[in-house]
């Protein structure tokens, strides 16, 4: 009787229970846990290989951020760089190995058109200048993307009391008892030329070092390279210089100068936003690789976007790259805009470089001719551009 009785217990509880879960709230279902799968990409596949020249300060950051950051840039973006070692990285856009990439470093901006026409590298980053002047002279050059502006500077000896802004430096120009004598970096520099026409607006008399005019009030000093510039300031040689970030940026690090002005700030005006650097590439890279050169294009604006929405980490991975310190990097990329956007005012601020140029004498090909529409079509290919940028 008791076995009887227990288990009609047992039999009552659990009626009991099904009921309530069935006159109330659905029982709990066990779910089974979501599994992720992680793509695996074979990074073994055979692909072309693109190779990328580049210089070693941070105009060109796109470069660095690709290389440094391709965990954060996989996931913002889906294309990004895998390390493969000695600078060689394949290129991985959804999930698919599509391109291998060198970087080659070049030395100054004023050799990477050399250098590609050479072979050394497919598409190069590099200044505007130095692309115009190699095209105009029969290279087959081709700008195929904006990337950079800005970030040029005036940058005088610390300890000078007498220049504090771009006004205070042209009243210790005219003067001065002595010629003063202002450096820069190359003759293609587009901060040179900048600085020539702002002297020129100013009214003030200049001539080159090694070929200096009578009643010059400043003798530009060609410093053979950035590198050159603070050392020469430094022990004396130049009293003050024109160049990109981040020189000036570490001149201000070590004590060695202070920046007084932005060229982009400078009379007569026309170079507030002045086109600094972009990528080229030659005819001949342009018909033989426009896929692989497409893609490049892809990973380098995703890499500009993070620039400018994370500029705290871009800096950190430029300082990584170049070897800087992080904060000298924060100051200089800070003067600095990252910009593949191919606009109207890029366009125009590109005619008014140009047409400085022209006015100087550097052109003796097709960008001698006074006809903006003309040397658009001879220097710029944007056909390789993702479609959002032009």
């Amino acid at each position: 009787m008791k076995r009887l009785f227990k288990s009609a217990v047992v039999i009552l509880v659990l009626t009991s229970i099904f009921i309530v879960a069935g006159c109330g709230e659905e029982a709990e279902q066990v779910q089974p846990e979501e599994t992720v799968t992680e793509v695996v990409v074979d990074l073994t596949v055979e692909v072309p290989l693109l190779q990328v020249g580049h210089c070693n300060h941070d105009h060109h950051s796109a470069v660095f951020i690709s290389a440094l950051r391709g965990e954060k840039m996989k996931e913002l973006y889906g294309i990004y760089l895998e390390p493969l070692g000695e600078r060689y990285y394949a290129l991985v856009e959804d999930d698919r190995k599509i391109l291998e990439i060198q970087f080659v470093q070049s030395q100054g901006a004023i050799n990477v058109p050399n250098n590609m026409v050479a072979g050394l590298f497919d598409i190069g980053f590099g200044g505007v200048i130095p692309f115009a002047a190699s095209a105009d002279q029969g290279s087959g050059v081709r700008i195929i993307s904006p990337l950079h502006s800005r970030g040029d500077m005036l940058v005088v000896a610390d300890d000078n009391t007498e220049v504090t802004d771009w006004n205070t430096f042209i009243e210790w120009a005219r003067n001065s008892d002595e010629p003063l004598i202002i450096g820069y970096k190359s003759p293609k520099a587009v901060a040179l030329l900048i600085f020539e026409s702002a002297l020129t607006a100013e009214g003030i008399e200049w001539s080159m070092q090694g070929n200096p005019e009578p009643g010059s009030q400043i003798l530009l000093f060609n410093a053979q390279g950035q590198p050159n510039l603070n050392p020469a300031l430094q022990n004396g040689t130049i009293h003050g210089y024109v160049s990109n970030n981040p020189a000036c940026a570490l001149a201000e690090h070590n004590g060695i100068g202070k920046c007084v002005a932005e060229l982009s700030d400078l009379p007569p005006g026309n170079f507030t936003n002045h086109p600094c650097c972009a990528i080229a590439a030659t005819g001949t890279a342009i018909a033989e690789k426009p896929e692989d050169i497409a893609a490049a294009l892809r990973l380098f604006a995703a890499a500009t976007d993070y620039i400018n929405n994370y500029p705290e980490d871009a800096a950190s991975a430029a300082a990584e790259w170049i070897g800087n310190p992080v904060q000298v990097e924060v100051i200089s990329m800070a003067t600095s805009g990252y910009d593949m956007q191919v606009s109207y005012d890029w366009l125009d601020n590109m005619n008014a470089i140009i047409g400085n140029m022209r006015d100087l004498g550097a052109f003796t090909g097709p960008l001698a001719a006074e006809d903006d529409d003309a040397s658009i079509v001879f220097l710029y290919d944007f056909s390789l551009m993702p479609d959002d940028l032009r």
